[in-house]
């Protein structure tokens, strides 16, 4: 049964009786409302709803699992935590998070991971419970994803980089890398080499954090001037990571080649002949906002338009053929 206490009555009070009671408060501030999809991942954390005179009343106690119906009601009103267990909820968070996505990685690969690697991104860097250390939880992520990434805490502080940046450009980046995983674990590629292309995969467009945020997360065409401001992201990419970082080669090279063409017609360069990796993540981050991202000029594509356009662009011998069929054979199955 659920009742309320005296407002004499504390927090630590509380917690030493253990009892199935509220917490009152005059201050919004003392809770954090969390997610209605994330519920069910929080075992250990008491959870609460706000009476309609804002006191704090338990709606979980610490250790019990919320069954069915309890999940429904939860459903229809908001949930919160209480801000002094902030640290706690988002370690929980962030572990559940993980154990899901290993289990995912491990029964059905990286295709179906990327909408939790993107929950799992975004609530470390950006969620109300990043404020505290939730984003320690983040290299365990970047571990899983890479069997053993030795350089996952670098990693991580790009990504978080990469956040302030753009949060957009963070839910790119995953996209990239849940895609380019797929085409390694479908074709074959070897560990070591998959996770020199995840982690280009993730870094490609780091240098969009020398890019003005107005231009990098408009949904209107560029203008002239904001295009040739934005192409210089290749080359600031390339040099972030050669300066602050201690990854493979490529990784830099992706950075900057990836907008290259086999034309001639990419930039910044210009080249006609660049590294596989470059190729693939160039395809992959040409297809990605095809796919995932409206425009005030276009809409969304379905994976097969957007694949159309892409072949377009293959037969103009843009792209390399057999890497765009071996793409196709991912996204199309």
């Amino acid at each position: 049964m659920l009742f309320l206490i005296s407002r004499f009555e504390t927090a630590e009070d509380i917690d030493s009786k253990n009892a199935d009671v509220s917490i009152t408060t005059k201050y919004m501030s003392d809770f954090i409302q969390i997610k209605k999809s994330q519920l069910t991942l929080y075992k250990e954390v008491p959870l609460y709803y706000l009476s309609e005179k804002g006191e704090g009343v338990l709606f979980k106690k610490k250790g019990d699992h919320l069954n069915k119906a309890l999940i429904s009601e939860a459903k229809a009103m908001n949930i919160y935590i209480r801000a002094k267990d902030k640290f706690l909820a988002s370690q929980e968070l962030l572990n559940a998070l993980n154990m899901d996505l290993a289990k995912q990685v491990a029964n059905k690969g990286v295709r179906s991971v990327r909408l939790i690697l993107c929950d799992i991104v975004q609530e470390a860097l950006n969620g109300d419970l990043a404020q505290t250390d939730t984003a320690r939880a983040l290299p365990e992520t970047i571990e899983i994803m890479f069997f053993g990434q030795s350089k996952n805490k670098e990693l991580f502080e790009a990504l978080a980089r990469i956040s302030t940046a753009s949060p957009i450009m963070v839910e790119h980046s995953v996209n990239v890398l849940a895609i380019a995983l797929l085409y390694c674990c479908i074709h074959g590629i070897g560990i070591d080499e998959a996770r020199k292309i995840g982690v280009a995969a993730l870094l490609h467009d780091i240098g969009i954090t020398g890019i003005d945020r107005s231009i990098v997360e408009s949904d209107q065409k560029l203008s002239d001037k904001a295009f040739n401001a934005y192409k210089t992201h290749t080359i600031k990419g390339h040099d972030i990571i050669k300066k602050d970082t201690q990854f493979d080669g490529i990784v830099a090279t992706v950075a900057l080649e990836h907008h290259e063409k086999l034309d001639g017609s990419g930039y910044p360069w210009g080249v006609k002949t660049m590294s596989f990796e470059s190729q693939l993540i160039g395809l992959i981050d040409s297809y990605e906002p095809l796919t995932y991202r409206d425009k005030s000029f276009r809409k969304a594509k379905k994976p097969f338009d957007a694949l159309s356009v892409l072949k377009d662009e293959v037969v103009a011998r843009q792209y390399d053929k057999t890497i765009f069929k071996n793409l196709c054979t991912c996204l199309m199955k």
